[in-house]
């Protein structure tokens, strides 16, 4: 009888949520409830769940809402999404599936394959839809380019994906071609390799 109510729970789970959305999940130990506002699925013991793009693994795992748009992971958490070519490692996430957007509140290392990029911060906010990724609170970046490594330490970071640009501020410094750069906010054109600083700049470069 357990086994039959599992599969029907899963089946509910893989029907079409928005157009072709779906869910996928397992764990060693599970609860669901499926009252009519409080619809949930909690998981813990090697929990896993693929949704959309992403798959997520933690140590302990809830869905909930009436579409199952909100997922809440806690502890050893590993994300990967391998279409965009993002790994990220964390202990606490929120994920909101219709907004598509990621927040993290706790210590987490970010890995881009697709652009060469590895980042480490105290917390992360991710809109997946813009591809605009907010880092803060002891910021440490690392980044290949064409002209060598870079790499750079701030307070706050904002990452476009799309536009190939890094904003770093409060107070930001970049080590980058041999050359050393700090201000209050730094800005980098990664594909046309231009940096911008403004306010408290200083810097020691190689002519």
């Amino acid at each position: 009888m357990k086994i039959l109510t599992a599969l029907a729970l899963l089946f509910c789970l893989l029907l079409p949520l928005n157009a072709d959305d779906s869910i996928t999940f397992s764990g060693g130990t599970s609860s669901v409830s499926l009252q009519d506002g409080k619809r949930s699925v909690s998981l813990s013991g090697g929990a896993y769940v693929t949704v959309d793009t992403l798959s997520i693994t933690a140590d302990s795992i809830i869905i909930e809402g009436d579409d199952y748009d909100e997922i809440t992971c806690h502890g050893s958490i590993l994300i990967t999404d391998e279409e965009r070519g993002l790994t990220i490692r964390t202990s606490d996430l929120y994920y909101d599936r219709a907004a598509e957007r990621l927040l993290i509140s706790s210590w987490c290392e970010l890995n881009d394959t697709q652009n060469e990029l590895a980042a480490s911060a105290s917390a992360l906010y991710y809109d997946m839809e813009e591809e605009k990724l907010e880092l803060s609170m002891r910021v440490n970046l690392v980044k290949n380019t064409s002209s060598g490594m870079l790499s750079a330490s701030c307070e706050s970071m904002i990452y476009d994906r799309n536009e190939e640009s890094l904003i770093l501020s409060g107070p930001a410094d970049v080590k980058w071609k041999d050359d050393t750069y700090s201000a209050s906010l730094i800005a980098i054109d990664l594909e046309s390799e231009q940096i911008r600083l403004e306010g408290q700049i200083g810097g020691h470069v190689y002519g």
